[in-house]
């Protein structure tokens, strides 16, 4: 119950985020961010390397911004951007993949009055978050064997790289369904 807690609370601070205005209150999110870091003992240097991929993301949100509104709420909002992946970092480091999915679950406990079978959506969860560095480590591999065929790593090419990354995916998802079946769950 703690975690599911923790989760709302960190939905509700990363959601106010976004709905405060462009002023003090930015500062103080900025404030609670750090203090946040600082009890939690997230290491800074791999705070700012995290946030640092999130950049080209951010950046097409400040120029799209710049395009249809302004300059200084594209500021605004990028900043706003940058404290939520801040924010969803200092999250990730406390808890894990089985914690985050045993969360999902228990606040998915009254969709039990409606027959929906919670387990499996906490099964779900799990399994799409573990895919994750699969799929990260599959894309670092396709890249690396691209640059081994002479192969540029660009638009042209997205075809063939998109096609071995989704064929070994559906490969390890296989693995991950026949061993569900091996260890007795039924879906």
């Amino acid at each position: 119950m703690k975690n599911a807690i923790t989760f709302l609370v960190f939905l509700a601070y990363a959601t106010l985020i976004f709905f405060m205005p462009n002023n003090i209150w930015l500062a103080s999110f900025v404030i609670v961010n750090l203090i946040l870091m600082l009890i939690i003992k997230v290491n800074f240097k791999k705070a700012m390397i995290n946030l640092t991929k999130y950049l080209p993301f951010i950046l097409f949100t400040f120029i799209f911004n710049i395009l249809l509104d302004n300059y200084i709420n594209a500021i605004w909002m990028a900043a706003k951007l940058l404290l939520v992946c801040n924010a969803t970092y200092i999250y990730s480091r406390t808890i894990t993949v089985a914690q985050l999915a045993k969360t999902v679950r228990t606040i998915c406990k009254p969709l039990e009055i409606f027959k929906i079978n919670t387990e499996e959506i906490e099964v779900l969860v799990s399994i799409a978050l573990s895919m994750i560095p699969v799929l990260k480590k599959e894309y670092r591999e396709v890249k690396e064997a691209c640059k081994a065929k002479n192969i540029n790593f660009n638009i042209k090419n997205m075809k063939i790289i998109l096609s071995k990354i989704l064929l070994s995916t559906i490969k390890r998802i296989n693995e991950i369904d026949e061993s569900l079946v091996e260890k007795g769950y039924e879906y």
